[in-house]
């Protein structure tokens, strides 16, 4: 109903307008010189308002067009985008497959993509790396960090690991503590520097890991203890050049905690054989350890000390049976005193109940010795038989 009457309003209006333009017919005059242009005032309303709709399609239409023209830009954009991403991902799919080559090709041809290029460089990095191409590896690296310096953190990790694989370990240390000045909690960085210092056997510096290693909670305590004895054991077993007053300081380095690890002792107390008058020592440190912790190693190496008090040695030994029950490194070193003090028969008794818990390469040719020395040779034979076969299998 509104529409109607609208409608309605326009009518009489339109039609008054008419009469209003026959009944009052007025002209305009436009005068510029040389020219002289002379119109009904209604015609001249009329273009003008031609006119201004002429225009204001055309304006309009210009819109559209740019519109039109962006989107189809857009359009040629998105799909060049789209191809060159496809190829980084083809890339990135190749190089986990291990098709170096290749991968390499169509990281490279994506490269010029519009998002951030750098995993096509680190990418393709890795893949001249895989082909022995280290000149190009290096030109890719050096590009990433010029494409990408704010991710300097994300590429010298790609790149110490990478110079880590090619046996570089200078330049790899070298980078890692670089990197770790920026991020000294990174748990990458401290991982990658660990298997350096490691294979460099650089245990001073590995031991100074260790802290950050804790802070960036790759470590519990435990798990740093086992570490530090590891590495002072390590220490100690590569102290083999070394003077007497050297071990001695090195010992006196390591902390007191790790002083009682019975890995450690065995490592010192070796290193303490290969001087004179160190036996006291040697016998003190075992003793001590084996009161409360457990090192097959030690026991053998206690038997073997040159003590004249031999009854003595008997005795600490059978109390670790005792304590630890029938070992067979216990076992093997009463039958060794045994022999030693002229306790034939004990000693052939160890030597059977060693042999017994299971095959001991040791044990057998100890208990053969013995068996000959008494005369027993069919019987010392059967022994060596026996422990031959066993090591055989």
């Amino acid at each position: 109903m509104l529409r109607l009457i609208v409608f309605l309003i326009i009518l009489i209006a339109s039609v008054w307008l008419g009469i209003e333009v026959v009944q009052h017919q007025g002209y305009l005059l436009v005068v510029y010189q040389p020219w002289t242009v002379q119109m009904p005032v209604w015609f001249a309303l009329l273009s003008t308002i031609v006119f201004l709709v002429i225009f204001y399609l055309l304006i309009t239409s210009l819109d559209q067009l740019q519109f039109w023209w962006f989107r189809v830009k857009n359009w040629f954009r998105f799909h060049r985008e789209h191809r060159l991403y496809n190829k980084t991902q083809h890339g990135l799919i190749l190089l986990i497959e291990g098709r170096w080559k290749k991968a390499e090709r169509l990281l490279l041809a994506g490269e010029n993509q519009s998002i951030d290029p750098l995993m096509n460089y680190l990418g393709a990095a890795k893949a001249a790396h895989e082909q022995g191409a280290y000149d190009r590896r290096d030109r890719y690296i050096k590009k990433a960090y010029e494409i990408a310096p704010n991710d300097e953190l994300a590429i010298g990790i790609a790149q110490a690991d990478l110079e880590l694989k090619q046996d570089q370990l200078e330049h790899a240390t070298a980078t890692l503590n670089h990197l770790r000045d920026i991020a000294p909690y990174h748990p990458r960085v401290l991982q990658l520097l660990e298997k350096v210092y490691v294979r460099l056997a650089d245990w001073p510096h590995l031991l100074g890991l260790l802290p950050n290693m804790r802070k960036a909670k790759m470590l519990n305590a435990e798990q740093v203890e086992l570490f530090e004895k590891n590495i002072y054991a390590d220490i100690l077993n590569a102290a083999s050049t070394k003077s007497l007053n050297e071990i001695h300081a090195i010992w006196q380095s390591i902390p007191k905690r790790t002083k009682k690890q019975p890995d450690v002792v065995c490592a010192y107390v070796k290193q303490l054989l290969r001087f004179n008058d160190t036996t006291p020592e040697v016998e003190e440190l075992i003793r001590k350890t084996l009161k409360y912790n457990w090192q097959p190693e030690l026991v053998k190496i206690y038997g073997t000390l040159p003590f004249t008090n031999l009854n003595r040695q008997l005795v600490i030994v059978g109390a670790w049976l005792k304590i630890y029950g029938p070992k067979p490194e216990l076992l093997l070193t009463l039958g060794r005193l045994c022999v030693r003090v002229q306790l034939w028969g004990k000693a052939k008794d160890y030597f059977a109940k060693c042999l017994a818990l299971a095959a001991n390469a040791e044990a057998s040719l100890e208990y053969g010795k013995l068996l000959e020395q008494l005369g027993e040779a069919d019987e010392a034979m059967q022994i060596y038989r026996d422990g031959l076969s066993e090591s055989r299998s």
